[in-house]
């Protein structure tokens, strides 16, 4: 398994029942905090982490999981389409990956 799916596992697993998320940059996992209203549901990442991930460098892919293992929503590919980067979302329940491209 690629080095950043471990870390980003390993994240999603220490925030379950809510979804984890975080940014890849330069083949690097940078965790970030969701501070969605509703965090088990959704995800939303927090701006001065993803700001402090993009300073290292080009923001790559973002990275959620979905804890309850639900396929990829009308509202990912949506976000994927207009953030115009690869989303990977690891689903707990199966440990099984996704990966969506705009």
């Amino acid at each position: 398994m690629q080095g950043f799916k471990c870390n980003a596992k390993r994240h999603a697993l220490a925030e379950t029942p809510k979804e984890a998320c975080g940014v890849l940059v330069d083949n690097t996992y940078f965790p970030c905090r969701n501070i969605a209203d509703y965090p088990d549901k959704d995800f939303v990442l927090d701006p001065r982490d993803y700001l402090k991930a993009r300073m290292k460098g080009k923001i790559q892919a973002i990275i959620h999981s979905h804890p309850e293992g639900s396929n990829a929503s009308p509202a990912d590919h949506k976000a994927c389409s207009q953030l115009k980067l690869p989303w990977y979302i690891y689903l707990i329940p199966q440990d099984k990956w996704l990966i969506i491209n705009p």
